[in-house]
């Protein structure tokens, strides 16, 4: 594959060369007021330090209770319900017990099943290790594709997928499909009906099947027809990944690393963009973001609209293992595809999570926290919008109190053009007020921000066991996060998990009172 204009060698960087257009459009209605929506993130953004709150356009929000089990599991506001499904603990319909630590998740397939309509969505359970084997995802299953099933050390890696079927407004079933992975994250969906599942560690070590973990793989939407692949898409770099996110428009990648102040934002060109399953084994050409004419440039404190022309640099060994440098912020671990973004001009960032793409723009998000001092500013996040026409990289949410945003984690972009960001924070400072639960907030083209949800959880053990979930799910877990937020297809249903207790909820109500 040919080099694009965008892509420029360091020398290039410091004498602050740019790149060409590239351009996405969607059909229909929908899309067509999503477009002029996304475009406002960037065209109407109102400088300041900081991002404030707005009032909601839907209203407060109050506990609500579920359609299933009739516990009030979150707040919403008026005239919105849900229905829950998959909890950890659960049997699914393959007889297999549900994971816990549910996370990312994306609609993979949208279809016609007879006279109803039918979505897939593929759903990560970040789960690390344990000394046991059989917490493995699918261990007892030889249908259930698994990639290391040896010991790292003392400890076996259970992470892993389930897929979960939702038709004509029900949920229908779940199943295991991918296991012996470790802690997938964020993850991203493609356009050919399957799910990216990343794993998030940075380590060296091999385990005893010699398999070393940091990778990225495939999960079919219908493993019934197409196992999982359990080879790793190495060129897609080994690191603690986080998101992956696609551009319809020229079939590259965008991703993110969860690796504190040793992390930029990744583009990975495929060698084969015309895409299908295993596409993506085929290689590619993985680059990281540079700042024109400030190699390095340290990009954690940025105020509220301040913008970076940006280009991309090479990342050379995506596979190579993770080693101690120094950098502008300090002396830091950084994964191979960090180092070799770094060497080549690459700027730095917090911590990078959520991922999205709509209409010809990255918006992506550094959940970063951390008080004021040491002449800094106090951080709760920030979210940026790159302009993949023109390469600008402009701060959309800029979050100096966890009340106004807390910790931006998964992020999503609704059909009409609204953006979600799910909370994953703390009760520290910086907060203005006390923090009682972890929210979904939905941020405005100006870039203030409003909740849309907020999560309920606190039931006791007799509570869970009333309505037949397991006991070890109760607690009061209203201050943990909320992840994998997905719409359908048509905009009538927002997706979303409760990473603690682990659940699934299904939510709907009028949309069109805001811009979700």
């Amino acid at each position: 594959m040919s080099d694009s204009p965008q892509d420029v060698s360091r020398r290039q960087l410091l004498l602050g060369g740019t790149g060409a257009a590239v351009a996405a459009a969607f059909g229909g209605p929908i899309a067509a007021l999503a477009n002029t929506v996304d475009q406002a993130y960037t065209a109407q953004c109102l400088p300041d330090d900081a991002s404030v709150r707005t009032d909601s356009p839907y209203g407060p929000v109050a506990p609500v209770n579920d359609q299933t089990t009739g516990l009030p599991l979150v707040q919403l506001p008026a005239g919105f319900t849900y229905k829950s499904y998959g909890w950890a603990g659960d049997v699914m319909s393959d007889g297999l017990i549900t994971p816990n630590s549910h996370d990312g998740m994306g609609v993979v397939l949208s279809r016609r099943v007879g006279r109803s309509n039918e979505i897939i969505l593929v759903r990560n359970h970040e789960r690390s290790t344990s000394s046991s084997a059989a917490n493995i995802v699918g261990a007892s299953r030889e249908s259930v594709a698994k990639y290391d099933t040896g010991i790292t050390g003392t400890s076996y890696q259970i992470g892993g997928n389930t897929n979960l079927v939702w038709r004509d407004g029900s949920w229908v079933s779940s199943y295991a499909t991918l296991g012996g992975i470790y802690r997938p994250c964020a993850g991203g969906a493609t356009t050919w009906g399957s799910w990216l599942s990343n794993e998030e560690i940075l380590s060296n070590n091999v385990s005893s099947t010699g398999k070393k973990h940091g990778y990225i793989f495939e999960v079919p939407a219908d493993t019934s027809l197409n196992a999982a692949d359990p080879t790793p898409i190495v060129a897609m770099g080994r690191m603690a990944h986080e998101a992956s996110a696609i551009d319809p428009a020229t079939g590259y990648w965008y991703l993110t690393e969860d690796q504190g102040n040793a992390n930029t934002l990744y583009r990975f060109r495929p060698n084969n963009l015309s895409g299908g399953l295993g596409s993506l084994h085929q290689g590619g050409l993985l680059e990281g973001l540079a700042v024109v004419g400030q190699p390095n440039a340290d990009l954690r404190y940025p105020t509220l609209c301040q913008e970076f022309q940006c280009a991309w640099v090479p990342v050379d060994s995506p596979d190579a293992d993770a080693a101690t440098i120094s950098t502008t912020v300090g002396s830091v671990t950084g994964s191979g595809p960090f180092r070799g973004a770094y060497a080549n001009g690459g700027a730095i960032f917090g911590a990078n999570e959520g991922c999205w793409v709509a209409n010809g723009t990255v918006f992506f998000t550094d959940k970063a926290t951390s008080a004021a001092g040491n002449g800094r500013p106090a951080r709760s996040g920030v979210i940026w919008a790159l302009d993949l026409a023109t390469l600008v990289l402009k701060a959309i949410f800029v979050g100096r109190d966890r009340v106004i945003g807390n910790s931006p984690d998964n992020i999503c972009v609704s059909p009409r053009g609204g953006l979600l960001f799910c909370e994953d924070g703390g009760t520290s400072s910086p907060t203005s007020g006390t923090i009682v639960a972890q929210e979904l907030k939905v941020l405005t083209p100006e870039g203030k921000t409003y909740t849309f949800a907020s999560h309920n959880f606190n039931f006791t053990s007799a509570q869970m066991q009333a309505v037949g979930k397991a006991g070890s799910n109760a607690g009061n877990h209203r201050n943990t996060e909320w992840a994998g937020s997905v719409f359908s297809p048509d905009g009538r249903v927002l997706f979303v998990n409760l990473y603690t207790p682990g659940v699934t909820l299904a939510i709907t109500g009028p949309w069109s009172k805001g811009s979700l």
